[in-house]
């Protein structure tokens, strides 16, 4: 295709030089009067990698993109075509790495394309800023983090670089008069080539003066299927035309290439597509039969122009949002492939400045001279003043991550709570839980049933962050109602509201979890206290212990409603948002309504307090179904524990990990799952080269001293454990204690290492009928983590565990089978403690891994069983 094109270049550079077309002159743009007076300085590139108030070179924007991909752990980049004159078109991803939601489900994807026509100098600007705002941002836990965890945003910055280059190369000079459109005394003059080329550059020199071929190549926007070459008055399949079509659909490798970006969505991801242009400050956008995809578009791009619109710096942006007009009328535009081959939301952006609208209600005057530029050719609208640039540049890019929020998919619940106010014990939660064929599955545990006249907290969760903060206060969202802000539901016995009293209500924006922390993200969460009154209707309606519904329902920042079923997780199909319901449990309609899947039990009757974290939650916890595995919790003084997970990779090897966190109620909070690696065991260990990486974070609910559930999450993944006791510590309270009298070894108990060999160590429980449990988290000697283990006695004042065992063979996660468990001996250790140091004598020689003795130091002392002396 690509040979064909040059073949009749060449042909055609005869003809024109043979016809006497050429008569026209070189001339520049001015600051001063005249044919191409602009009345401001003219904007020169300048070579400089770093934005400020100007624009900035093809190599000082490419070096920006190269700078912030080596840079950032959020921007990918690679090659996705080669131009004409053999220059590299380069894409990039901002998000993680793997194209996974926190959840697990496949990211939402969205293109940006700029560049397309090479004079449009805002467009490249552009879409660098966005690059450059999603990277300066990460890290804010709140909105941005959520897009780049959730979104995979594809951005092509410049996808004409040979005629982006051209007009760089002369950044004010360009042909006038040689236009085929053109008629003497035209005061457009339609300026070609240079500063105003408009195309690609096939068989075209990039020497000015060469009068011959200035006038091909082909518009890039024109060249597009499904109605590629369907329109004569708006795309020509006369090569010297401003807006030649090429000789076949998608013919060009820049067309090519911005395929290859979508790609990167994958393509079947993708629900937003936009094509960034210069000049008149307005949207456009593609009609097809579709209604739904129309007016889902005309939602987003209200989204869009309302939120620029109410930007210190930002300007509205127009468009006409009748869905119905010209349906199927186009000429070749992206957006109309994008829109017809995905049906997704796909438009062009027309950057400022406006051509004059009477629409505006400001009614500028129109090109340059909105900027008070003399306007004598309007084509100056293609060249905005360096002054505007750092200000289009950067509200522009807020408002599109507007846009990105938004095809994220609308809101759903993550998780409801009802924690009893005064100990902070939760009493009733629900959560979400991906199961097997990408959906979701209600998790409800009920403690204790809630009791009428008892103050709780309130705690929902979603999935994104729900709120916009300015100066620390919520506020409505840029350019959204404030009916944005509105939250609907309440508690129901049957279809009977019962009486409530709220206080403190608030959008969560600390760490920490409930209820004075949010889950993910800042104001992803909604508390508040409530208090149903023991009196009146709750009195009539509760007579003993009934089940009550609760419902609730709210607007995310960009309005969109809750998601009324979080089992069906939304994605993009035919135009609209699928597995979306409403109230009424309608699919199909874009809009959400009331979430009320939540039951839970509530009585009259009076109750004791929930049940609260106590010193003897000390101990090692299993789940019966997954035997071979558990976990060593150390509930330490000021409501901290430690917690230790023995466990397997998906192999079925030895793997373990550790936390610390805090005791809030009755749960333990561990926001920091670590999981460690690079250690040898023996002689040979050196700590430097032990690494930490945060896996996951986790919690433990109990209901009783005897009984729980561990939750944990993983990015993509989440599992729970329903916990028993496996051991009871000597000394360590929970209710009463029922063990033996306390002997002196109790305060032994804890967590020993030695800090010469930081990153292993040992886990210690005196129990309360005189033998000792010891967990020893380790490594092997190919440098896999490890953990050994046994029970023992204490002999002469020594802790000696004759068979330490280790073990292997059960996979991680779901596919766990305790059938698969393997125990085989590993050797002995011999521990002699003090109160804060000591030594073990441990011989591994059965399974190979030596004899020797490690000094010891105390890491840990439990709840109520501390010393202060050897």
């Amino acid at each position: 295709m690509i040979r064909l094109a040059k073949s009749v270049t060449l042909t055609l550079l005869l003809v024109f030089s043979a016809d006497g077309l050429a008569q026209g002159t070189i001339e520049s743009w001015t600051q001063e009067d005249g044919v191409l007076g602009l009345g401001y300085p003219v904007p020169m590139p300048v070579d400089t990698p770093l934005p400020f108030e100007g624009f900035r070179s093809y190599n000082g924007l490419f070096t920006r993109h190269q700078d912030l991909m080596i840079t950032s752990d959020v921007v990918y980049g690679e090659v996705v075509g080669t131009t004409h004159n053999g220059r590299e078109i380069w894409a990039y991803r901002l998000g993680d790495e793997d194209l996974l939601t926190w959840e697990g489900f496949p990211e939402a994807a969205a293109l940006t394309n700029g560049g397309i026509h090479a004079r449009e100098w805002q467009t490249p600007e552009v879409v660098t800023g966005i690059m450059e705002l999603l990277v300066e941002k990460q890290g804010d836990h709140h909105f941005y983090d959520f897009i780049l965890e959730n979104v995979n945003v594809i951005l092509l910055p410049v996808q004409n670089v040979d005629g982006f280059l051209q007009t760089q190369r002369y950044p004010s000079q360009n042909w006038l008069r040689t236009d085929p459109d053109y008629e003497e005394g035209d005061d457009f003059l339609s300026p070609r080539d240079g500063r105003m080329r408009r195309k690609n550059m096939p068989g075209v020199d990039e020497i000015l003066s060469t009068q011959q071929d200035h006038l091909f190549g082909i518009d890039l926007n024109r060249n597009n299927p499904p109605l590629w070459a369907t329109n004569p008055d708006r795309s020509s399949p006369d090569p010297e035309s401003l807006v030649f079509h090429g000789l076949a659909p998608q013919s060009e490798p820049e067309t090519q290439a911005l395929l290859a970006a979508a790609d990167l969505g994958p393509r079947d991801q993708l629900r937003a597509y936009t094509d960034v242009h210069s000049f008149s400050q307005v949207f456009y956008f593609h009609r097809t039969s579709n209604i739904r995809l129309s007016n889902n578009l005309i939602n987003l791009m209200f989204t869009m122009s309302n939120h620029n619109a109410a930007l210190p710096g930002g300007s509205l942006y127009l468009f006409n949002s009748d869905p119905n007009l010209g349906i199927d009328e186009g000429f070749g535009m992206t957006n109309e492939f994008f829109t017809t081959s995905l049906e997704i939301p796909s438009w062009g952006v027309e950057v400022e400045p406006t051509q004059g609208q009477s629409a505006f209600p400001h009614n500028p005057p129109g090109c340059g001279a909105d900027y008070g530029g003399l306007a004598r050719n309007c084509h100056d609208g293609f060249i905005l003043p360096e002054s505007q640039i750092r200000r289009v540049r950067e509200e522009l890019a807020r408002s599109f991550t507007a846009v990105y929020y938004q095809q994220a998919g609308p809101p759903s619940i993550v998780s409801v709570h009802f924690m009893h106010a005064e100990t902070q014990a939760v009493v009733y939660e629900a959560e979400w839980d991906v199961v097997e064929g990408g959906l979701r599955e209600l998790y409800q545990h009920q403690l204790q049933p809630l009791v009428l006249g008892e103050n709780y907290t309130y705690w929902v969760t979603y999935d994104r962050p729900m709120r916009w903060r300015s100066s620390g206060s919520v506020v409505q969202f840029p350019g959204q109602p404030p009916s944005s802000l509105n939250i609907s539901g309440g508690t129901f016995k049957d279809t009977v509201q019962l009486t409530s009293n709220l206080s403190n209500q608030r959008w969560v924006d600390t760490p920490g979890e409930g209820p004075d922390g949010y889950f993910r993200y800042q104001d992803d969460t909604f508390a508040t206290e409530v208090n149903f009154p023991r009196a009146g209707l709750n009195f009539n309606q509760i007579t003993d212990t009934e089940t009550v519904n609760v419902r609730n329902g709210t607007w995310n920042m960009t309005g969109q409603q809750t998601d009324a079923d979080p089992s069906t997780p939304v994605t993009w199909a035919n135009g609209g948002w699928s597995g979306y319901e409403s109230s009424a449990g309608v699919d199909g309609g874009d809009v959400g309504g009331i979430d009320s899947s939540y039951e839970l039990l509530m009585t009259r009757n009076e109750l004791p307090g929930p049940f609260v974290v106590e010193p003897g939650t000390s101990a090692a916890w299993f789940d019966p179904s997954h035997s071979g595995e558990g976990f060593v919790i150390e509930i330490l003084e000021n409501n901290q524990a430690v917690m230790y997970w023995f466990t397997y990779d998906e192999n079925g090897e030895q793997a373990w990990y550790i936390a610390a966190g805090e005791v809030r109620g009755n749960r333990l909070l561990f926001p920091e799952l670590i999981q460690t690696s690079g250690g040898v065991f023996g002689p040979g260990y050196d700590p430097a080269t032990v690494t930490n990486t945060v896996a996951g974070s986790a919690s433990f609910l109990y209901e009783s001293c005897d009984s729980g559930t561990m939750a944990y999450r993983f990015p993509g993944r989440k599992g729970r454990f329903k916990l028993q006791r496996l051991s009871l510590v000597m000394g360590a309270d929970c209710g009463e204690y029922i063990g033996p009298g306390v002997t002196g070894e109790a305060i032994q108990s804890g967590s020993w290492f030695n800090p010469q060999q930081d990153g292993h160590g040992f886990t210690v429980e005196v129990l309360a009928d005189g033998r000792v449990l010891v967990y020893w988290f380790a490594y092997d000697q190919s440098g896999k983590q490890a953990w050994f283990f046994g029970v023992g006695a204490i002999e002469d004042g020594e802790l000696v565990v004759a068979d330490a065992l280790r073990t292997g063979g059960p996979k991680f996660g779901p596919d766990f089978n305790p059938d698969d468990l393997v125990t085989t001996h590993w050797g002995e250790m011999r521990f002699s403690l003090g109160c804060n140091s000591g030594i073990i004598d441990y011989d591994g020689t059965p399974s190979g891994f030596g004899a020797a003795s490690i000094d010891l130091m105390r890491l840990s002392s439990l709840a109520g069983l501390a010393c202060t002396s050897d």
